[in-house]
């Protein structure tokens, strides 16, 4: 988590300062060794301790969250790992095509969202119940599962408690897929806004371009309109020259 580095960031720039303050001690005060030791220690206390805490108060503050609840989520993330974990290992029990189908999606699911919250703590309330309940049971149930239906000699009953259990762990997979579905309910609806802008952005770009070749072609009708009522004149004289010529021929003759 980016909390974490804030720890670095006081390592990195507390060592330099801790190494200059015991320089200075050393060759300028002269004090003994273990007082030059103590400088050391207080420079570099004096250097991380205000580093990290601005770090991190700045994280917190991009993530939206607390540090009190930003140790809640990170202890209870810690708690969800080894379960996460523990899921693969039931790729080991899987001896059929459909449990290997649902033991891989129920793994994805799980792994998305234990991601999710881990690079965006934030999100831990939107789906506080897969931590509480939802990712036990589906661990649970799913072991249980895969260790008893390699057991021979089934009975009946046995045979019927199986296919139920395989039922519930369907019901569980659609409550996964339900709990990453809220968690990125918000990343959806601001992809929709993003993209809505941009469709107005281009349709206020189209409609100049559309207005400016309107222009352009009533323009050029005009101008031939004009052209055209220039011309006329001049045919319509020929016209009647040419008439009253052929009027004296046929006089003539």
């Amino acid at each position: 988590m980016k909390y974490n580095a804030s720890y670095i960031f006081g390592a990195i720039f507390a060592v330099p300062i801790a190494l200059i303050t015991g320089f200075i001690s050393m060759n300028f005060f002269q004090f003994d060794m273990w007082i030059d030791s103590l400088v050391m220690a207080g420079g570099y206390l004096g250097a991380f301790f205000p580093i990290q805490i601005t770090t991190g108060n700045k994280y917190l503050r991009e993530m939206g969250i607390t540090k009190h609840e930003y140790k809640y989520i990170q202890s209870q993330m810690k708690e969800a790992e080894p379960k996460i974990k523990q899921l693969l290992i039931q790729y080991k029990k899987v001896r059929s095509i459909n449990d290997f189908r649902n033991v891989n999606e129920i793994n994805k699911l799980a792994r998305t969202i234990f991601k999710s919250v881990q690079n965006n703590p934030k999100k831990f309330f939107k789906v506080d119940s897969f931590f509480f309940s939802h990712l036990d049971n589906t661990v649970n149930l799913l072991n249980q599962f895969l260790y008893l239906s390699r057991m021979p000699h089934k009975t009946p009953e046995d045979k019927q408690l199986l296919y139920n259990a395989r039922l519930t762990l369907e019901e569980l997979k659609r409550t996964l897929q339900a709990d990453l579905k809220a968690l990125n309910s918000n990343d959806f609806e601001q992809m929709k806004v993003e993209i809505d802008i941009a469709s107005l952005q281009q349709t206020k770009r189209q409609i100049p371009i559309n207005e400016s070749t309107n222009n352009v072609k009533s323009k050029n009708e005009t101008q031939q309109s004009l052209e055209y009522q220039q011309r006329a004149p001049i045919n319509l004289k020929r016209s009647k020259q040419y008439a009253t010529v052929n009027e004296r021929d046929d006089i003539n003759e």
